[in-house]
C-alpha cells in the first residue's frame, strides 16, 4: 500500500487510515461551515429581538405610571436593562418616547426586522462581526402580542458585537470539537470494519508472495458476510489454485528434468534395438519374419514418443520465420516421414495443387503436417483394413486452408474434450498424446489455428488455417 515505508511501518499521512481520518474531519468541518453563517445570523437577529422585547417591557412599565413620569434613576435602570438608549412605541395612534439622559451620536445603521430576509440577515451579522462596534444602530420591529403598530429602539452596537463575537467563537470551537469527535468515531468504526481487514489481506498476499508453495501462507477466511468476506474467499481460492499450480509445475519440471536425463540413453537403447530388429526380417523362421515389421513399428513409435515429449518440454517454440513455401512438395515430404506412403492399409492422396504456395515457416509447417499425417496413418492402421488419407488445400484472400482427412474409425468421444491438451490423447492406440498439442501451438505461433471439423465412423477431418502474408506479420 502507498502508506507503507521501507521499514515496514505506516506513514500516517499517506496511509488509508490517515487519509480516512483527515477526510472525515474535513467533511465534518465542511458541514459545520455550511451552517455556521446561518447560525451566527440567527444569533445576531436574536440579540436584536431581545433588545426590542426588553424595550417593549420597559415602555409598558412606563405607561402604567402617572403621566408617564418616573425618576431619572429608574428610567436609566430600565433602559440599561433593555440595553438601549431610546425607545419609541406607536400604540393606539399615540407615540410614546422613552429616552436616556445621555443620548449617543447619530444613527449609522438601521435594522428593520419586519422585512429581514435570509441573506440580508447573514450580511448584517458578518458586517457586525467585521466592524469596530462603534456604530449607533436603530432597530425596528412589530411589538409582541399586538402591543402596537411598531416599536423602535436606538442602541450602541458594541455590546451586540461583543455578544455575537463570543457566540461565534464558542460555536466555532464546539463545531471543531464535534468534527474531531465525529472524525475519530468514524475513523475508529471504518478502521475496524475496513482498514484492518484490508491490512490482513495485504499481509496475507505479502506472506504468500514470499512462499507461495507453503500451505500455511494461504489465507483462512474470517467468515464475514460482506464485500470483505467475498474478497477473502476469492483471495483464498486464488492462493489455493496458485499453490496447486506451482506444485504441479514443480512436479512437471522435476519429471521433465528426469526425462531429459534418461532421454539420451533411452534413444540409444531404442536405436540399438531397432538395428537388431531389422536383422529379424531376414530370418529363415516365417513367424519371426512376420513379427519383425510390427516390432520395428513399435520401436519407431517409442522413439517418436521420446522425441515428442522432449520437443513439447522445451521452454517455448521460436518465432516463425515465414517464407513462400510450395505446399505440395512439403505435404509429400511430411507424408513420407509419417509413414503414410509405405503403409499398405493407407491409401494416401496428395490433392494439393502443384502450383499452390503458402506463406509460413517451412520447418514448423512441416512439423504440423507430420503430426496430423502420422496420427491419421496410425488411426487407419488400427482398423486393419485399407482406408484413404487425403490432404487438400485452398487459398483465399484471408489465407490458406489445409484439410487432412482420413477414413479411419474416428476419435472416441471420451477424448474429444481434451483433444488438444498435452497428453490428452494418450489413450488412443499408438498415440503419444502430444502431436495435436504441438501442432496447435505451432499454428497459433503463425497467427493461425487447427480445428476438428468432424469425426465419426466415416473418418476424421482436421483443418489447418494459416493467415495471409500480412496476417502473419501482425501475429508476429
Amino acid at each position: 500500500m502507498a502508506g507503507t515505508d521501507t521499514s515496514g511501518g505506516w506513514r500516517f499521512g499517506r496511509s488509508l487510515s490517515g487519509r480516512l481520518l483527515l477526510l472525515t474531519v474535513l467533511f465534518a468541518l465542511a458541514a459545520q461551515l455550511a451552517i455556521y453563517a446561518p447560525i451566527v445570523a440567527a444569533q445576531h437577529q436574536d440579540l436584536l429581538l431581545s433588545r426590542i422585547a426588553a424595550a417593549q417591557t420597559a415602555v409598558l412599565a412606563l405607561e402604567e405610571t402617572q403621566n408617564n413620569q418616573v425618576s431619572p434613576r429608574l428610567r436609566e435602570e430600565l433602559l440599561a436593562n433593555a440595553g438601549v438608549k431610546a425607545v419609541a412605541l406607536k400604540r393606539d395612534e399615540a407615540r410614546l418616547l422613552f429616552l436616556a439622559d445621555d443620548m449617543p451620536g447619530p444613527v449609522t445603521k438601521v435594522y428593520d426586522l419586519r422585512n429581514h430576509g435570509f441573506f440580508t440577515a447573514i450580511g448584517d451579522a458578518l458586517e457586525c462581526l467585521w466592524g469596530d462596534g462603534i456604530r449607533i444602530v436603530r432597530i425596528i420591529d412589530t411589538p409582541r402580542l399586538g402591543g402596537g403598530q411598531f416599536i423602535e429602539v436606538i442602541a450602541e452596537e458594541q455590546p451586540i458585537r461583543a455578544a455575537l463575537a463570543a457566540f461565534a467563537w464558542r460555536t466555532l470551537f464546539i463545531g471543531l470539537a464535534i468534527a474531531m469527535a465525529t472524525g475519530a468515531l468514524v475513523f475508529l468504526a471504518l478502521n475496524l470494519a475496513l482498514v484492518r481487514p484490508i491490512r490482513r489481506l495485504i499481509r496475507s498476499m505479502t506472506a504468500f508472495r514470499e512462499a507461495p508453495e507453503s500451505a500455511d501462507r494461504v489465507l483462512v477466511p474470517s467468515g464475514r458476510r460482506d464485500e470483505i468476506g467475498d474478497a477473502e474467499e476469492a483471495l483464498a481460492a486464488m492462493q489455493g489454485q496458485v499453490r496447486q499450480s506451482l506444485t504441479q509445475s514443480a512436479h512437471l519440471a522435476a519429471m521433465g528434468a528426469a526425462v531429459a536425463k534418461i532421454n539420451h540413453d533411452l534413444r540409444n537403447m531404442l536405436g540399438g534395438a531397432q538395428l537388431a530388429s531389422e536383422r529379424l526380417e531376414v530370418s529363415r523362421d516365417p513367424a519371426v519374419r512376420l513379427m519383425a515389421p510390427r516390432l520395428i513399428r513399435t520401436l519407431d513409435r517409442a522413439i517418436a514418443l521420446a522425441t515428442d515429449t522432449l520437443t513439447y518440454g522445451k521452454a517455448g517454440e521460436r518465432a516463425p520465420l515465414p517464407d513462400t513455401i510450395p505446399l505440395h512438395a512439403l505435404v509429400q515430404e511430411a507424408a513420407a516421414a509419417a509413414g503414410a506412403l509405405d503403409r499398405p492399409p493407407v491409401r494416401f492422396e496428395n490433392a494439393v495443387p502443384a502450383e499452390l504456395t503458402v506463406w509460413a515457416d517451412g520447418e514448423q509447417l512441416y512439423r504440423i503436417l507430420l503430426n496430423l499425417l502420422r496420427n491419421a496413418a496410425q488411426a487407419i492402421e488400427s482398423c486393419e483394413k485399407p482406408a484413404g488419407l487425403t490432404v487438400s488445400a485452398a487459398c483465399t484472400p484471408a489465407g490458406a486452408t489445409i484439410d487432412v482427412a482420413d477414413e479411419g474409425p474416428g476419435i472416441p468421444n471420451a477424448m474429444l474434450p481434451h483433444l488438444f491438451q498435452p497428453f490428452g490423447g494418450a489413450g488412443k492406440v499408438a498415440g503419444t498424446g502430444l502431436g495435436l498439442a504441438i501442432a496447435r501451438e505451432l499454428a497459433r505461433n503463425h497467427g493461425g489455428e487447427i480445428a476438428l471439423l468432424r469425426t465419426g465412423p466415416q473418418g476424421t477431418i482436421f483443418r489447418l488455417q494459416l493467415p495471409a502474408r500480412e496476417g502473419v506479420r501482425r501475429a508476429l
